[in-house]
């Protein structure tokens, strides 16, 4: 199955496929928050299966005061696209999408990279539990 992952920001929104065979992901874009015509394109060129939202909770588990504005995003996108999302803990993605960032060449941007990591944390949890 083949999903294409958001982390999802107020200035930037990160774009990243990955694959639940390999269990893998990669950063592909980073786009603005209301350019859903950037996004539909990038869905229509990677046909997904379905997508991973990322979300976010404070350490006591509460989501963050953006959770209303990720949620209206991905189940809009889901009702959008017709296709099923799902949520994916984002605690440390930027962090550990930093490691990730060439910082020459075509790289699709910290956002992007970060989506990547929520992607394959999403893919382990799931195809460990499958």
């Amino acid at each position: 199955m083949r999903l294409m992952a958001f982390d999802y920001g107020r200035r930037r929104i990160g774009v990243a496929i990955g694959d639940q065979l390999t269990c893998s992901a990669r950063g592909l874009a980073t786009v603005r928050p209301g350019r859903d015509h950037s996004i539909d394109a990038l869905v229509a060129q990677w046909q997904p299966d379905a997508f991973v939202v990322g979300w976010p909770t404070r350490d006591d588990g509460q989501p963050t005061t953006l959770g209303p504005a990720i949620r209206a995003f991905g189940e809009g996108l889901g009702q959008r696209h017709g296709l099923a999302v799902y949520w994916a803990d984002e605690r440390l993605s930027s962090h550990l999408g930093q490691e990730r960032v060439r910082r020459r060449g075509n790289d699709p941007g910290l956002d992007a990279h970060a989506a990547a990591v929520i992607l394959e944390g999403w893919l382990l949890e799931n195809t460990r539990n499958a």
